[in-house]
């Protein structure tokens, strides 16, 4: 037996049929007494129909959503990741002996908030470095290096703030898409005694971790590689690495060595001779977002596929195109993640 979506009208016109079986002289027409009671029955009955439709979906990872498809994955132990606080080091300046009290504020320009995350002592050369975790959830509070040099609320003896380096780890509530991409690799992936499958379950349940590569036997017998990008398909932390290495190690088995690493960043340099209007900045954006997207799976780099990029930038023609000086394919190996670098057109 299946189920079959009905509409209103439907629901409608069998309503009329099932009154005219029991009482042929009932009229339907419209505007009378039967004819406003059955519409509006056939309105309810069409929206449960629909609701019964909506039920099924919710049932099947596939068709699943939301709260149903979260329930669905944790079934079977696949755990949707949460959204998580981005976290960096700040250098700040003041008198010395000056406090920082734990939860001190300190923020960029377009007011994205940091909390420092310790006690802290300026030392006597003036400055100290303090831990500080974004106030909301997500990947906007990964901000750059040097945004953070606000203290919106007065700290007696600190002058100055500065991140040196960009806050990491601040991603964003795991989207359906991912969650069920991770939940059909748990059921339909055999996973037995540590093997490949397993290890990519094991990383991809951390928090933070976006795709994992595993390479077997990489240095020998006993020993796995897992290889893993972040969420937002950049390089892992070495937080977020430690995080994975130490769960691993809980859980792979007795005698395996394993190494968890990220790909390091590879700077691809864009050159070509272009016919017509050349906007850089959309083609920059558009490299990067190829190669966000991309990357990680990528063993070369297309020639053919920059072209296209260019193509589809605006420029009528290009020639002497070059990817890192080179006029072929750029390979790739799994210690590398490219990161669009220089565009250069020489536009005529």
């Amino acid at each position: 037996m299946s189920f079959e979506q009905e509409s209103t009208s439907d629901v409608l016109v069998r309503l009329k049929a099932d009154l005219a079986t029991t009482n042929n002289t009932a009229t339907t027409i419209e505007g009378s007494f039967n004819a406003d009671m059955l519409t509006a029955n056939s309105i309810e009955f069409g929206q449960a129909y629909n609701e019964i439709n909506l039920m099924i979906e919710a049932a099947f990872a596939g068709t699943a959503w939301d709260d149903y498809l979260t329930m669905r994955a944790a079934e079977f132990g696949v755990i949707r990741k949460e959204a998580t606080y981005a976290v960096v080091m700040l250098k700040i300046t003041g008198s010395a002996g000056s406090s920082i009290i734990k939860g001190s504020l300190f923020a960029t320009a377009s007011d994205m908030r940091f909390h420092a995350l310790a006690d802290a002592t300026v030392s006597a050369d003036g400055t100290v470095t303090v831990k500080a975790q974004c106030e909301t959830t997500g990947v906007g509070g990964n901000v750059e290096a040097g945004a953070i040099t606000k203290i919106p609320y007065s700290i007696p003896g600190i002058s100055a703030v500065i991140n040196e380096s960009a806050a990491a780890d601040g991603y964003d509530v795991e989207i359906d898409a991912e969650l069920l991409k991770r939940y059909l690799l748990k059921v339909r992936t055999p996973t037995t005694s540590g093997n490949i499958y397993h290890y990519q379950q094991w990383a991809l349940s951390v928090v933070g971790v976006g795709q994992v590569k595993v390479l077997p036997l990489w240095a020998g017998r006993g020993t796995v590689k897992v290889i893993i990008v972040d969420s937002n398909n950049q390089t892992a932390s070495d937080a977020l690495i430690k995080v994975v290495t130490d769960y691993i190690e809980t859980v792979r088995p007795i005698g395996a060595t394993v190494t968890v690493t990220s790909p390091t960043p590879l700077t691809v340099n864009i050159k070509a001779d272009a016919l017509g209007m050349a906007n850089m900045d959309k083609i920059k954006a558009t490299v990067n977002e190829y190669f966000k997207n991309s990357g990680f799976g990528l063993q070369s780099i297309s020639v053919a596929r920059i072209g296209k990029i260019l193509l589809d930038s605006g420029i009528s023609d290009y020639s002497n195109l070059t990817i890192n000086e080179q006029a072929t394919n750029l390979f790739l190996t799994d210690s590398q993640l490219p990161v669009c670098g220089e565009v250069v057109l020489n536009v005529s």
